[in-house]
């Protein structure tokens, strides 16, 4: 996302490769068939995103298909993979219904798919299963429309890194709307104008929580009363928080270093929340073997324990290198990648 802007150490998932079995030979006439042998599933550790210049930023993840979608910072392109497959391919290619630039993406029940536009300030809906544009809606001019939430009341929650304001995307009577429903400015975010402030948003419940980048603080926020309130980490910071995820009282939230701070690692914060969201502790820090590159959004995966015995749910996360793509920098390394670890267990 154009922003930079979802203690231990995790190692990510091997390569399976299965061999293939031999044919079993008929049974006699009468017997009982033998059960079926386990299988087990190749999980790649790994995913392409393809291009020298793609610089992936937001992704969503579809479990109901095991499908991920990736955008673009550099020209709007989208991407679709399987997480069966190593490498994912253009869904929809630079330009398409006018995009130049992507930002944060999710998806909801019904297979639709929001991608936010960044600086374009648009968020566009699209039918997963036709491709089809549902609908183009345009946030506050001189924004930056990054990042975005599916709450239990069917509304999408937008970010917007630039203007003080949450956006609230619903459909109503067949038409899409995007309205301002929160104004940060009548709240305790200290918003500094020209940085990257809210950034990551995830609902959890009633409430939403989001991380403001360039301090590192988490806020929550009351849906019901827009009542916002610091998460007390116990003087602990997320400085350059980006993409959050959200699972059994932890909230995963990826580093990566907008503000090149040489002391900060690209990372995975785990910080594990009380029952009200108030308070909590980050208890891990998780990073790949051959570590991040600017990570950004995040999603958790639980295909790998669909047939194999024991594996354990992982997080992805895009290795956008949005600090070089920022900065007018070729990529540090290539291909682009989006990277896994497993999710540790609490």
């Amino acid at each position: 996302m154009r922003l930079l802007v979802t203690g231990l150490t995790t190692l990510a998932l091997g390569m399976m490769t299965p061999a293939a079995a031999p044919a079993a030979p008929p049974a006699p006439a009468g017997a009982q068939a033998a059960p079926a042998p386990a299988v087990s599933v190749s999980i790649p550790d790994r995913y392409v995103i393809p291009g020298d210049r793609a610089f992936p930023t937001g992704m969503a993840l579809d479990p109901r298909t095991g499908h991920y979608y990736v955008g673009s910072a550099e020209d709007g392109t989208l991407y679709r993979g399987h997480v069966s497959r190593p490498e994912a391919r253009v869904w929809s290619p630079d330009g398409t219904d006018g995009r130049s630039f992507t930002s944060g993406m999710t998806l909801d029940g019904r297979g639709r798919l929001f991608v936010n536009g960044g600086d374009t300030g648009t968020t566009r809906i699209y039918d997963t299963g036709t491709g089809r544009l549902l609908a183009k809606l345009d946030g506050t001019p001189g924004g930056f429309v990054n990042d975005v939430t599916l709450a239990d009341d069917g509304a999408a929650y937008v970010t917007d890194s630039f203007l003080p304001v949450v956006y609230r995307v619903a459909r109503q009577d067949g038409r899409w709307t995007m309205e301002p429903w929160l104004d940060v400015d009548d709240s305790p975010v200290d918003w500094v104008h020209g940085q990257h402030i809210l950034n990551g948003i995830i609902a959890v419940g009633p409430h939403l929580l989001a991380i403001q980048s360039n301090t590192g603080r988490l806020w929550r926020i009351d849906r019901a009363t827009r009542e916002v309130g610091e998460v007390d980490l116990g003087g602990h910071r997320l400085v350059n928080g980006d993409g959050l995820a959200w699972r059994d009282g932890r909230l995963y939230v990826t580093q990566g270093n907008l503000f090149e701070d040489p002391a900060a690692q690209a990372q995975v914060a785990v910080v594990e929340l009380n029952d009200g969201l108030t308070r909590g502790r980050q208890v891990a820090a998780l990073v790949p073997p051959e570590g991040f590159q600017h990570p950004s959004a995040i999603a958790i995966d639980d295909s790998p324990g669909r047939g194999t015995e024991g594996a354990k749910s992982r997080l992805l996360v895009v290795n956008s290198q949005f600090n070089r793509w920022q900065a007018g920098l070729p990529p540090q390394t290539l291909p682009f990648t989006l990277a896994t670890v497993r999710v540790p267990t609490p």
